[in-house]
């Protein structure tokens, strides 16, 4: 077969970053190997690694028929679009270094691609907690197998269900043409997610298989974020907002909650920086938590959680209530997972 008839045998390319992941690459390799990968592709960015990821993705990708492409330090956005200039499949898979998928994920989406040419697929998802599995996301949802764009947005801006980011999905590489991943640090994907899922012509679910989501990576960006990754954040949102009011204006009255729930992520990141000093904590969350303290009559009356809601009530009592919960319940949820 030649060079061009195995490109255009590709169905499917698997998009991973690396950076500094060197202890998750043994259960990545081992996670990927165990997966049907006829018709696929693996690429593997290196982002200028510094922890001796570079050296471990050469070792294990030796006998493999994995893409591995090193590049000076860039951030995860532009190792993902140095990724979709080489992607040679119909469909894009995204999957971070220190997540897992099900077994037969891939051939499980590869086949209904196949099958039903749909531009998006939407998988269930978990998280892991100290390694230890949560609860499936959709499986007792009853989400519909053929759902429109607006109820997956809808499912974005208000449950959780779905999260607006790459993993748990595949898409058409059609739907990243001319929709690049911002280069910066924080929430890069969450506007191309959104942009992808607005120009999906049609959508499936494809229910028995799942994308394991390591939620607890005390080294991971999102617990070492600096000032202006929190405003990237927060911008993002509302470039989303602008997005969706154009193009779905029947979703308006959830970019609200939209809107607060970004404002809620930035004031968690904020208490859990490592990057930032206790001044600038206090500061940043000072300004983040106006629009929640002035809006939590509104949340208190909509549907939610106690814990979402216990949660809202501490951010607008202040930084110091908000540390000293989140504090107390990771001791709690740390002694109940032991």
């Amino acid at each position: 077969m030649s060079s061009q008839e195995t490109k255009d045998s590709i169905v499917i390319s698997i998009i991973i970053p690396i950076y500094n992941t060197c202890t998750y690459l043994p259960a990545l390799f081992t996670n990927l190997k165990e997966q049907n990968l006829a018709n696929t592709e693996v690429i593997l960015i290196d982002d200028g690694s510094t922890d001796g990821s570079s050296d471990e993705l050469d070792r294990l990708s030796k006998g493999t028929d994995f893409i591995v492409i090193h590049q000076a330090n860039a951030g995860v956005a532009a190792a993902r679009n140095h990724a979709l200039d080489i992607a040679c499949g119909e469909y894009l898979c995204f999957i971070d270094p220190d997540d897992s998928i099900s077994l037969d994920y891939i051939q499980h989406l590869r086949m209904t691609a196949i099958s039903t040419h749909a531009d998006l697929l939407i998988t269930d998802w978990r998280k892991f907690i100290n390694n230890i599995p949560q609860p499936l996301y959709l499986a007792d949802a009853d989400f519909p197998q053929y759902p429109t764009n607006q109820r997956v947005l809808t499912e974005i801006l208000s449950t959780g269900l779905i999260i607006g980011s790459l993993w748990a999905k595949l898409f058409s590489a059609k739907l990243f043409e001319g929709n690049r991943f911002p280069e910066q640090r924080t929430s890069s994907d969450y506007l191309p997610v959104i942009t992808a899922i607005c120009r999906a012509r049609s959508i499936e679910y494809v229910p028995g298989i799942f994308y394991g989501y390591t939620s607890d990576r005390t080294n991971s960006l999102q617990n070492n974020q600096r000032a202006q990754d929190i405003h990237d954040s927060a911008h993002v949102h509302e470039l989303t907002a602008q997005l969706l009011r154009d193009t779905y204006p029947e979703l308006t009255n959830l970019l609200k909650m939209d809107q607060l729930n970004s404002a809620q992520q930035a004031c968690m990141h904020i208490c859990r920086s490592q990057a930032l000093s206790s001044s600038e904590r206090k500061s940043l969350f000072k300004y983040y938590r106006r629009p929640i303290a002035k809006s939590i009559g509104y949340l208190l009356k909509r549907k939610g959680s106690i814990k979402y809601k216990a949660l809202m009530i501490s951010i607008a009592f202040g930084y110091n209530v908000t540390n000293f919960t989140q504090m107390a319940y990771g001791t709690l949820r740390n002694a109940l997972h032991h």
